[in-house]
């Protein structure tokens, strides 16, 4: 009886083991104690579970959210400052269906300065980067013969409804 409870902690623990260090691979996080997988665990045991990936992506999709959520959370100072317009009303308006050029529109105040005031932005920021270092010049040239076009579809296309309703068709 002794002999078919050590037998079965030992399993339990290569399994337990092998199952930490291939989750613990798949999702890049090694550290300095975590032992290799032994060699009598059985093979279904030292692959990594099929969540191990999922969880991988899904944070990267988190941080590209975040990112988004932080680039328009700047944007919106901009916007709210060369409309003339505090935040709770250009929420109101997006929240309404109204797209960035449409509420400059209602504020009598022409789309295209919004425009240049989010690519002078962005510009300063690839200028930043740059100095700091983050990325080459080649890469900010690129970067910013790009941003005027995007800037533009950012503010007589998009708003957060479309958005939502994109992603949950």
């Amino acid at each position: 009886m002794k002999l078919r409870t050590i037998i079965a902690t030992a399993t339990t623990a290569a399994v337990l083991a092998s199952t930490g260090v291939a989750i613990a691979g798949a999702s890049g996080n090694s550290s300095p104690h975590s032992a290799p997988a032994p060699a009598s665990a059985s093979p279904s045991a030292s692959t990594p579970s099929p969540a191990a990936p999922a969880g991988v992506f899904a944070g990267r999709f988190r941080v590209r959210r975040l990112r988004l959520r932080k680039m328009l959370r700047g944007a919106g100072d901009i916007v709210t400052k060369a409309i003339g317009i505090d935040r709770a009303t250009l929420r109101a308006g997006l929240a309404s269906g109204k797209t960035i050029a449409e509420i400059a529109t209602d504020n009598h105040v022409d789309p295209q300065t919004v425009i240049d005031a989010l690519v002078s932005a962005a510009k300063a920021q690839l200028d930043a980067a740059v100095t700091a270092g983050k990325i080459t010049s080649a890469r900010a040239a690129k970067i910013e013969a790009r941003v005027p076009a995007r800037v533009a579809k950012l503010v007589n296309n998009w708003h957060p409804k479309r958005l939502r309703n994109a992603t949950a068709s």
